[in-house]
């Protein structure tokens, strides 16, 4: 009996070191592999182990107090199967995704702890250290196969390079703050009205995104290739322009999203002018917005390369100017008139305001590509695909309305969405509902942006669902004594239970702005 409930808990610690193998590297993940993030979502998000360590304790002290371990050791088996059961059933906004890479860390962490959850099942003291430390062993994995991995990386990223060189595919970078993804999205559409565009749906923007798509999709009869860029520190832009070598670009924003990244605005900039910087040493064209133009690296790099220039905003001194914008039944009319005095008139039908500048970055871009593309361009423009999670309206028949703005992580397109909200819940006769989770990524401006953010939410929404209020309290605490009805829930599902309490009517709207990760979402007790 003894050899039994000594194989019996080997068996239970092994189940419940792989459940939590998987739990850890959730996260792991969520993080790129990062250690240094990583043990930050450690701490934050609490991954420390309770139950199974309390469960340990408490059957150690039984053992030196009743002088018994076979039953205790096949009980204290059943409870670890228990936890084990109830951690996997657990769902996560993100799940784990199984590359290559991921199935290389989770089995070299498993052959591990295979042979540590044999020496616990001899030694039982020794699995208070190894559950604890699990997140050390994965951590350790991903640097046992590092050098591997960046082998694996650079095979990839050659063999995309070299089918770029073999291409004659006119490139595009498109990078900022914010709405890079909407305008990469745009000027693809519009582009193809000239030929195929090759591009990746979604937010990719690294290089290793990009080579992947690359090596899957590029084919030779692509015409364009519109790149996004995102940058996660200094010189992330410049390796991605290296890799891919744009001739154009767009930098749409230069604001406070990622500031906790960069540290400041002002860094922000230098990062996101390496995608001018490039572009203009390349002799090419650089389209960027007016309110860009304010910061000091771009106004350098145009005093150096004025001809490389297009800038687009309300001032008739611009390249492009928006001459108007009007909103009507839901969708822009909006004219633009180029320094020739040349204007083109078109039509988006997209929600929020932001989209003005989006889209006239866009068809800036289109028209220094090739000029005779106006006159093709305006029933594209009506046509427009709105972005999914994006400010994207659902309005199904006899339900109310859903305005899933659940990928917006900046201050003006939040503040967009909030007006819209309004908008539509007054056309509707109905509530203007919002649930967020506020913004990520702020640094020092995190309380004063939400501050204003919740000023705004409580001027003209009805109700505001807050999630994990306690990462937020400037919004919340700048809701007080507003019209809005403040409700505070710990997680997004919870946030859906409380909307199943409000009786929804089709006449409401219901606006999903931002939607954390669950690593700056979750607080949890393993």
């Amino acid at each position: 009996m003894a050899a039994f409930a000594t194989l019996l808990f080997g068996l239970a610690f092994s189940v419940l070191l792989a459940v939590r193998c998987n739990t850890l590297l959730v996260y792991f993940q969520q993080e790129e592999y990062d250690s240094r993030r990583y043990f930050g979502v450690w701490k934050n998000v609490r991954l420390l182990d309770v139950y199974a360590s309390l469960a340990i304790i408490i059957a150690l002290i039984l053992m030196a107090l009743l002088g018994g371990r076979t039953w205790l050791l096949i009980a204290l088996s059943v409870v670890l199967l228990g936890i084990a059961y109830h951690e996997q059933l657990y769902r996560y906004k993100k799940p784990l995704v199984n590359t290559e890479r991921l199935k290389r860390i989770r089995l070299t962490t498993l052959v591990m702890l295979v042979f540590l959850a044999l020496v616990c099942s001899v030694f039982l003291p020794l699995s208070l250290v190894v559950v604890q430390a699990l997140p050390l062993l994965i951590v350790g994995s991903n640097l046992l196969l590092k050098p591997s991995q960046d082998r694996t990386n650079e095979g990839f990223i050659n063999e995309a390079s070299q089918r770029l060189a073999e291409s004659s595919v006119r490139r595009i970078g498109v990078t900022g703050s914010f709405g890079k993804t909407t305008v990469k999205h745009m000027l693809a559409e519009m582009l193809e009205l000239s030929g195929p565009v090759f591009y990746s749906k979604g937010s990719v923007n690294t290089v290793l995104g990009l080579t992947r798509h690359i090596r899957q999709r590029l084919q030779p009869a692509h015409k364009y290739f519109v790149a996004e860029m995102g940058a996660y520190q200094r010189g992330s832009i410049t390796r991605l322009c290296e890799f891919v070598k744009p001739a154009y670009g767009i930098v749409t924003a230069v604001g406070e999203a990622h500031a906790e990244r960069f540290g400041g605005i002002e860094t922000t900039a230098l990062a996101k002018a390496e995608l001018a910087d490039w572009v203009c040493g390349q002799k090419g064209v650089l389209v960027t917005s007016e309110d860009v133009m304010t910061h000091e690296p771009f106004q350098r790099l145009r005093q150096q390369y004025p001809e490389s220039f297009v800038v687009v905003g309300e001032s008739a001194d611009n390249n492009v100017q928006i001459a108007q914008s009007i909103l009507n039944n839901g969708k822009w009319n909006i004219r633009l008139r180029f320094s020739d005095e040349k204007e083109f008139d078109y039509t988006i039908p997209l929600l929020g305001s932001h989209n003005v500048m989006n889209s006239a970055l866009a068809v800036a871009l289109v028209h220094a590509l090739d000029p005779s593309l106006l006159k093709l361009l305006a029933p594209k423009m009506a046509e427009l695909q709105q972005v999914s999670h994006r400010l994207e309206l659902k309005d199904a028949p006899g339900e109310a309305a859903i305005l899933d703005d659940a990928y917006n992580s900046n201050e003006k397109g939040f503040q967009s969405a909030i007006q819209v909200l309004r908008l539509l819940a007054d056309e509707r006769g109905g509530r203007a509902i919002i649930v967020t989770p506020g913004i990520a990524e702020l640094g020092i401006e995190h309380d004063e942006v939400h501050q204003r953010l919740g000023s705004q939410c409580g001027e003209l929404c009805d109700i505001v669902v807050v999630v994990n209020p306690e990462r937020i309290p400037s919004f919340v605490g700048s809701m007080a004594g507003t019209r809005a009805r403040v409700i505070e829930v710990p997680s997004l599902q919870q946030a859906r239970g409380e909307l199943a309490e409000l009786q929804l009517t089709p006449a409401d709207v219901v606006l999903y702005e931002n939607d954390l990760p669950d690593i700056l979402e979750e607080k949890r007790l393993l």
